[in-house]
């Protein structure tokens, strides 16, 4: 066959698994073509999780034989563990399975050939050997089966049923016994040098479904992550996949530090219940299950909406500390303008001090007025600060939350 007259077939096994109006079958020629999810790839395959990306794999001509290129990194091929990798091409042949997000599908480089019908079998034989058996007497077949021309009896299925049919009538008629039966029987066990004697070995289900798992499972945390990392081999994935779950934990871990340290981050909108797990002061396994697992409340927020809202009170709070801090300042320099203090000073001035007030009097009292402000006795410095910094701060946050 020329290259030009070249075709792959392309079968989904799992065709439940389509979405919309998709393709269970696509063939190529040899100009090749792409397999993804976008509206350009030559073979679109749809699915509602989105683990098939765009242009997720490609089919090549190369030195006369049909490869595949794992354009996204996330294309396994006959139930490894491991990705074929970015950009990397594989030779297919006959039979060879390819797992694209949840899709199994299967290779044939010679077409794909469908079983023949019970009536296409049936419609090889001759009508009237067929009325000829349906109608027969318990005595046998007008025409044995050994007498047909061209017609191997050991491979004829009718044949075996002639066969059969013949010991249950001497049975019942009482012409036959055990002895005479055992040739017939003798006769027709010898079928087995004659069938085909070749075996096809199965996958394990176990270890092919331990694959197909571990497949989808890197294919939607890729997607999860809106991005596809390079995967070469088992280790690395593995390794990989381990530091994905350190981050996670040391991430959950942090935010839930920060609400039990930081009661400035509570959310200042009010609620009937308290609907993010990660401010409902539980410890990290709780609060893991309350993000991820099969126990989590319907009522709670999910993962990433929980985890945004952690982060944006955390941003609101950054921002409104930063308004409070300024607004505190600028009272306590207001506090301490020179207007300010010698108007105070003023007031202490007792009616035996009759001095006129000078440079030195005022400097004087200022001296008096810091060592009192910063003796033990006092906390109105502070008391200043915080006052003036809670109302800030608290007017900012709701400010900035309820913009939001």
């Amino acid at each position: 066959m020329s290259d030009g007259k070249q075709q792959l077939s392309l079968l989904v096994l799992n065709s439940e698994q389509l979405e919309g109006n998709s393709q269970v079958q696509h063939q190529f020629g040899v100009e090749g073509g792409s397999l993804g999810s976008a509206d350009r790839d030559s073979w679109r395959l749809r699915e509602r999780l989105g683990a098939v990306l765009p242009e997720h794999a490609r089919i090549e001509w190369v030195d006369g034989r049909f490869c595949l290129c794992d354009v996204s990194g996330q294309t396994f091929i006959n139930g490894a563990t491991s990705p074929i990798g970015r950009q990397r091409k594989v030779a297919l042949v006959q039979g060879d399975e390819l797992l694209i997000g949840p899709f199994r599908i299967r290779i044939f480089t010679d077409g794909v050939q469908a079983e023949p019908q019970l009536d296409q079998i049936l419609g090889n034989r001759r009508g009237d050997e067929m009325d000829e058996w349906f109608e027969g007497d318990m005595n046998g077949f007008s025409a044995p089966v050994e007498d047909r021309p061209h017609t191997d009896k050991h491979s004829d299925p009718l044949w075996a049923l002639n066969q059969e049919r013949n010991s249950a009538a001497a049975i019942l008629s009482g012409a036959s016994n055990i002895d005479s039966m055992l040739p017939q029987l003798n006769s027709f066990t010898g079928m087995k040098d004659t069938m085909s004697q070749e075996f096809i070995e199965l996958p394990d289900v176990q270890s092919f479904d331990g694959a197909l798992n571990g497949g989808v499972s890197l294919s939607s945390l890729m997607h999860g992550l809106g991005q596809t990392l390079p995967c070469d081999g088992g280790p690395q994935t593995q390794e990989m996949l381990r530091e994905m779950g350190k981050t996670l934990r040391a991430m959950v871990e942090g935010l839930l530090t920060l609400q039990a340290e930081q009661a400035a981050l509570a959310d200042k909108l009010l609620r009937p219940i308290e609907d993010n797990p990660l401010r409902l002061g539980l410890g990290y396994d709780e609060t893991l299950s309350l993000l991820f697992a099969d126990s989590k409340s319907p009522v709670h927020l999910s993962a990433p909406a929980a985890v945004a809202e952690v982060l944006r009170n955390i941003r609101i709070h950054h921002i409104a500390n930063q308004q409070a801090i300024q607004t505190a300042l600028h009272s306590m320099l207001q506090a301490f303008s020179p207007e300010v203090l010698l108007q105070r000073f003023s007031h202490y001035r007792r009616g035996a001090e009759d001095d006129a007030l000078d440079n030195g009097w005022a400097w004087n009292m200022y001296q008096h007025y810091f060592n009192e402000l910063t003796s033990s006795r006092q906390q109105g410095f502070h008391k200043l600060f915080q006052q003036v910094y809670a109302q800030a701060y608290d007017r900012a946050v709701r400010e900035n939350q309820e913009s939001r």
